[in-house]
């Protein structure tokens, strides 16, 4: 979908909830029973990957109709099938709080998280022991795979519901493992990044880091990447110790569910979720009652037998030294006379030739730090230069003044860009600075800056071309290399808002860019108005489309806030761009949308029951 708020199909979108599985997850009105449900879109690409997603995607959705059969504690699937270029998927919407928010709001008392959990493993129960036929397969089991607290919704009569099998797996009667490369790395076991294969042991897992979760408000592991968290939890390292305010007995339970050892864990729904009700009724634990592994230790050796055996190694190994430079000294006395002439004639012809290629690369230096040669030009001449230097001392002179050149040069125009309302960057301009970066880069290859710039210029180059996400991508790539630099959040603004129509993450992108220190000007300001603008027009839809219900006059008034936020906006960059034009549009909107509330505010006016009000 290009954005939020938009019609498809039957459906009229009402706002995104978040991602689920590998799709976007909306609430939607379905048009034909006026019924709120949830929505889920999944575009059906071309590559192999895509398809794999799609068909990922489907199975779930079927598996997940099939358990919600038998247990409403899963969502149910009230369609499933092809929409303009998408799978959706049409389920069950679930009014209530995700675990997520729950668990960020600090409130799950240790007791109350037990009870979550062992709700969440009668449900895991009943998938895992579920007998059925799908696409001509016998399955013995159903496995959620992506067990998270996202993916698990406190509804408003505080039962506990599983959303999204989006990428569930159903285990046939003849294997015992299924494949899946999907699913988060923060709640997936060892054996499941070690191998990509997942059984009821993996969902097991994730229920004990979401219990470990909600009974800490963190992760039990934790890196500042993916690669390096998947590199703790594959090392099988111990979680991270449980804080005193959580009970012993539970504290050993999340311990045995997370054991190191897969054979040491609960190896089934039933057994972990007995251990919960013994912890819940204050009866002894099966993981209260287990020992504790046994260390294997190395016996130790006697200090005698270490001191002999260390002065014989010294021994053995002074003696195989005083041989060895004995040798050597008797090949060198040997040596002749003509070969240490050859050597030295060798080095002073290198010597001399690196010398000129010295004397090169200084002349070349002076003429980069006073500004009179071109980035081109320099670069040139240095690549005649370094193919010259024999050591490469060449390179090293010039490394950091031709760097600087080159860097100066690209940040100059993106400063223009940055700080000018008027100044014109175009398509020739950002491919320049690739490639001058793409130079600094080979002279150092580390140079984080160097890259997020290669990165910047490249997502402005993709954006023009319109490959949207590619830019998108790019975008995020220089924000990552350099996290306090403002500029890619700028051109994620812009491809968010011109581009896919996204105005939500356009915004977010913009507040994030004014956090690292932008002064807005006037290009930035008339993205803030089209934001708006556009809001505000999705707004005037939904109100249109709930006509005589009581959230029209709801979507009227945010209509309304968003529109005068434009026109306020539009108002002080005037007459910059085409907001003299956007101007008059939204006068016409504001007066169409007061129209309406003044409509409505007559009608209601003339009900019996607010003739006293």
């Amino acid at each position: 979908m290009k954005s939020i708020f938009q019609r498809i199909g039957d459906y009229q979108i009402l706002e995104k909830l978040g991602r689920g599985g590998m799709a976007d997850v909306y609430l939607a009105m379905q048009l034909k029973n006026d019924q709120r449900v949830a929505l889920k879109l999944v575009e059906k690409g071309e590559g192999e990957e895509a398809r794999e997603i799609v068909e990922a995607e489907r199975v779930g959705a079927e598996l997940q109709r099939r358990l919600s059969l038998v247990d409403p504690r899963v969502p149910r699937i009230h369609a499933c099938g092809e929409l303009e270029g998408y799978l959706f998927i049409e389920m069950e919407f679930i009014e209530g709080n995700d675990l997520s928010s729950l668990i960020a709001s600090g409130e799950i008392k240790p007791r109350d998280a037990a009870g979550i959990a062992l709700e969440l493993c009668d449900i895991l129960s009943s998938a895992h022991s579920m007998s059925l036929e799908v696409d001509g397969r016998e399955l013995r089991a159903i496995v959620h795979g992506d067990i998270k607290p996202k993916n698990i919704r406190i509804d408003v009569s505080g039962q506990v519901r599983v959303l999204d099998f989006g990428i569930a797996k159903g285990l046939s009667t003849t294997r015992r493992l299924t494949s899946n490369v999907f699913g988060s790395a923060a709640y997936s076991s060892p054996e499941r990044l070690d191998t990509g294969r997942i059984d009821e042991m993996s969902d097991l897992w994730s229920l004990a880091i979401v219990l470990y979760e909600m009974v800490e408000a963190r992760l039990p592991y934790e890196a500042s990447s993916t690669e390096g968290l998947e590199s703790i939890i594959r090392s099988h390292s111990a979680p991270r110790p449980l804080s005193d305010t959580c009970p012993l007995a539970l504290q050993q339970i999340i311990y045995k569910a997370l054991s190191r050892t897969s054979s040491l864990r609960y190896q089934d729904a039933q057994s972990f979720k007995s251990d919960l009700a013994f912890f819940l009724a204050g009866n002894p634990t099966v993981a209260s009652t287990e020992s504790e592994e046994t260390r294997r230790t190395i016996p130790a050796e006697d200090d005698e037998t270490r001191r002999i055996a260390g002065e014989a190694a010294q021994i053995v190994v002074a003696e195989r030294a005083g041989s060895y430079f004995s040798n050597l000294s008797r090949r060198i006395a040997g040596a002749k006379k003509w070969v240490l002439a050859s050597v030295l004639a060798v080095i002073v012809m290198v010597s001399a030739w690196e010398g000129v290629a010295d004397r090169a690369a200084f002349r070349l230096k002076s003429e980069v730090v006073q500004g009179r040669i071109t980035p081109d030009n320099a670069w040139d001449r240095y690549e005649k230069v370094r193919r010259y230097s024999p050591l490469g001392f060449a390179s090293i002179i010039l490394r950091r003044p031709l760097q600087d050149l080159l860097r100066d040069s690209c940040e100059r125009d993106f400063s223009r860009y940055r700080n000018s309302d008027d100044s014109r960057i175009r398509e020739g301009d950002w491919i320049r600075c690739k490639r001058y970066m793409s130079h600094a880069v080979q002279l150092a290859s580390n140079d984080a800056q160097s890259r997020s710039m290669i990165e910047y210029a490249d997502g402005h180059i993709l954006r023009i071309n319109h490959k949207n996400f590619d830019a998108v991508a790019a975008f995020q790539r220089a924000a990552s290399l350099q996290p306090k630099w403002p500029d890619p959040y700028l051109g994620l603004a812009r491809t968010y808002i011109y581009n896919l129509g996204d105005m939500e993450r356009g915004t977010q992108a913009l507040d994030h860019a004014r956090q690292l220190g932008i002064s807005f000007g006037k290009r930035e300001l008339a993205m803030m108005a089209e934001a708006c603008r556009t809001r505000g027009l999705q707004e005037l839809d939904n109100a249109n489309l709930l006509r005589e219900t009581d959230r029209e006059k709801e979507f009227l008034k945010k209509a309304k806030t968003d529109f005068d936020e434009a026109m306020k906006i539009y108002l002080q960059i005037s007459p910059w761009g085409d907001s003299t034009k956007q101007i008059t549009g939204v006068q016409d909107l504001l007066k169409e949308v007061d129209q309406k509330l003044s409509y409505l505010d007559q009608s209601n006016s003339l009900l019996p029951w607010n003739w006293f009000k």
